[in-house]
């Protein structure tokens, strides 16, 4: 499997182009997965659940290596300095809010994320599983439009 990384200044055009559009509607399902797992599991257990349970019951080992595989191989991934951006940072830890992410950021998150699980075997799962990566496609214009 090939990771592709579509460069920051050719990223906006990418995503307007045939090929990033036809990425963007193939997230589609796992967002929809992602929903019906987090659903799954808001009937099961009717309270709140901590960081750590959450942890503990969302499931997305039928989705997990799919998707991770369509990420690498979308061209969604971005060629930037991912190391020291610090807004994308912030985010991650919660000093930053998710909602104020345009859709260039969205695909930025998603990398440092992807970039970050190299290091840190389990980053990836860990934001899928707590629905920041759900939160960030929330943000697409193409996800609002699907809700409307």
């Amino acid at each position: 499997m090939k990771t592709v990384f579509t460069p920051l200044g050719q990223f906006e055009e990418f995503l307007q182009g045939d090929m990033g559009k036809k990425s963007i509607f193939g997230l589609s399902y796992y967002i929809k997965e992602m929903e019906k797992e987090f659903e799954r599991v808001r009937k099961a257990i009717p309270f709140e659940l901590t960081e750590e349970a959450k942890q503990k019951y969302i499931d997305f080992d039928h989705i997990n290596i799919d998707f991770k595989k369509f990420i690498s191989e979308s061209g969604l991934l971005v060629s930037f300095d991912w190391e020291n951006w610090l807004e994308g940072n912030e985010v991650l830890e919660g000093v930053r809010p998710m909602s104020k992410l345009n859709q260039v950021k969205v695909f930025k998150m998603l990398t440092l994320i992807f970039k970050k699980d190299l290091d840190d075997h389990g980053y990836f799962d860990h934001h899928l599983k707590n629905g920041n990566i759900l939160l960030m496609f929330k943000n697409l214009p193409e996800y609002s439009e699907q809700q409307s």
